[in-house]
């Protein structure tokens, strides 16, 4: 009897590359390999978490264009799991072969600046902000601000490279810590809580937006997201419809998580995410579609996927050791424990999550 490689592919792709080898990856490999996919990892980490559930891994720098080429050779088409990649190598590969999101989307995505320029030309708010040349840009503004955060434009993520002022002793120390970064300082918004907004388009403009979730901190790392958030219909409604022109703006493929401000009944857009996003970790037991199958969707030209939440809940990140919280749910018929097999339980590092449904 022969063999058939079937999928759900509408244009013969059969082999998704996938750059970076983290969870997000190793999560893009499941929903993959559920529609009959198959997936290849480019990751510059032989013990990515990813490696261990892919067809093939390469693993080499992401600036190894020999490499890259060799990788291009064995997929039809690719993604990425992270924005710190080196912005060539997207390029690079998008000259090449279908890289959904584009460079152009990683490029705004990788800079803060770039990101909020982008969005206040589109007339979406964010939070004040200056780009820093110099000490001085740093007090003239500050008299304006009172309170304020200073963030590399850069490379941050989880809080890394970001600093909370609240007087002008701490610069000093900062400029001297970045001398080599670029930096930007936003006034402190002083927010009642966080949402995000996950939307996903496709090759075909196809558009699908789930609805908000709150999301809760603790030292600068996502602790918990809820389902419904706090917001009302109108004021979510609001939110999806600036997630739409987001991604229609900046031609998305692929997915987005739009992260929000929301104070006294406003909006703030505080940042773009061009790849699944730690709060969507949420709709892989609470929504009929994943944010990791609608990625897959998105990407391959397939229909997207029903976005409506079936039950009230929330999702949890297992954060370094506290790995012993899985003991409090393995008897909790409404919780799905989801680790990552990450070797060593580091400080602030996600291990794993748990999405729980509360009410049906």
């Amino acid at each position: 009897m022969n063999s058939v490689n079937m999928t759900l592919s509408n244009y013969g792709i059969k082999t998704i590359g996938i750059v970076g080898g983290g969870q997000l990856g190793r999560m893009i490999c499941f929903a993959a390999h559920k529609m009959g996919f198959k997936t290849i990892i480019y990751c510059d980490s032989k013990d990515c978490v990813a490696s261990y559930v892919t067809n093939n891994v390469v693993i080499a720098n992401y600036d190894d264009f020999d490499e890259l080429d060799r990788f291009i050779n064995m997929v039809n088409v690719v993604t990425f799991e992270f924005e710190n990649i080196p912005f060539s190598t997207i390029k690079y590969l998008n000259g090449k072969v279908s890289t959904y999101p584009n460079d152009e989307i990683l490029k705004i995505a990788q800079n803060r600046i770039y990101e909020k320029e982008f969005l206040n030309n589109i007339n979406i708010e964010t939070a004040k902000y200056i780009k820093i040349n110099d000490r001085s840009d740093i007090v003239k503004n500050f008299a304006l601000y009172k309170k304020a955060i200073i963030k590399t434009a850069t490379m941050g993520y989880d809080g890394k490279g970001q600093y909370i002022i609240s007087d002008l002793d701490q610069i000093d120390e900062i400029l001297q810590i970045h001398k080599d970064n670029q930096l930007i300082m936003e006034q402190f918004c002083a927010f009642d809580f966080e949402i995000s907004v996950i939307i996903a388009r496709s090759s075909s403009s196809e558009l699908k937006c789930y609805e908000p979730v709150q999301n809760i901190h603790k030292n600068s790392i996502l602790y918990k997201t809820i389902y419904p958030s706090p917001l009302s219909e109108e004021m979510s409604k609001k939110a999806q419809e600036i997630a739409i022109k987001i991604a229609t703006k900046i031609d998305l493929i692929g997915i987005l998580a739009v992260e929000f401000f929301v104070k006294d009944n406003k909006l703030y857009v505080n940042e773009l995410a061009p790849r699944p996003h730690n709060s969507g970790h949420i709709t892989m037991d609470l929504c009929f579609t994943s944010q990791f199958e609608q990625l897959i969707r998105a990407i391959c030209g397939i229909k997207l996927g029903n976005v409506n939440f079936f039950a009230k809940g929330y999702m949890k990140n297992i954060i370094g050791n506290d790995l012993e919280l899985i003991n409090q749910y393995c008897n909790n018929s409404n919780a799905k424990i989801h680790l990552y097999d990450k070797s060593e339980a580091l400080e602030n590092r996600k291990m794993g999550h748990i999405n729980v449904i509360t009410q049906e």
